[in-house]
């Protein structure tokens, strides 16, 4: 990765590990770089710049939004024990939790790995769309705070992993099989990991006119 100078302009950042305060950098906009600014006291990356990085984004929100409805409909296990084969969707595991009397583990399933992911794509739909176009730049600064917050609560990597170790701790009882809903389902997760990775939260809110 190649590092630039930078300037600065009006505008702090906070670092998020030892709290000290220094000026916002400007980026240049050459896009054969890639640039990113470091705490001088800890060295802890304080923004980072991708060429395009907003438009890869918006890529792969409507990506995520293409493989959510069949990572949901789809069987993501098929088991065949003694010929009586049977198949699991995410959905399907909510309600069988909740039929078990486990409704509070079927919420948190529900939420963590259905909807809560929508929901954070969703806003980032409109976030991105509002930056770029400029309309309704006031509610979306108010949804880009509530897609940090849900953050903490998306955990579709747990969801995924679980399936994962039904399939290799099943596999010695019965025949189990990763259906084309956990394929989705992890082509989702990784739209969301590479979101993560390509999204300058502080390019957003420029988009969207902080301070307005």
């Amino acid at each position: 990765m190649v590092k630039k100078e930078t300037t600065f302009q009006s505008g702090v950042r906070l670092c998020p590990d030892c709290d000290l305060v220094t000026k916002a950098p400007v980026f240049g906009n050459d896009p054969a770089y890639r640039q990113q600014v470091a705490c001088p006291r800890c060295g802890c990356v304080l923004e980072s710049h991708r060429p395009a990085g907003i438009q890869r984004c918006l890529a792969l929100v409507v990506t995520g939004l293409l493989l959510f409805l069949p990572a949901n409909y789809y069987p993501v296990l098929s088991m065949d024990i003694l010929g009586n084969e049977q198949q699991s969707t995410i959905f399907g595991g909510v309600i069988a939790l909740y039929q078990e009397d486990y409704g509070v583990i079927s919420l948190l399933v529900l939420l963590s790995a259905i909807l809560i992911p929508l929901l954070r794509l969703l806003i980032l739909l409109q976030v991105i769309i509002a930056g770029i176009k400029g309309w309704g730049r006031r509610l979306s600064r108010s949804l880009l705070r509530l897609y940090a917050h849900l953050q903490e609560w998306g955990m579709m990597e747990i969801y995924f992993l679980g399936a994962l170790v039904a399939v290799i701790k099943l596999s010695d009882m019965a025949s189990v099989q990763a259906g084309t809903g956990l394929y989705c389902f992890a082509g989702l997760m990784l739209c969301e990991l590479i979101i993560s990775l390509n999204l300058n939260e502080h390019e957003v809110w420029k988009m969207l006119g902080e301070g307005e």
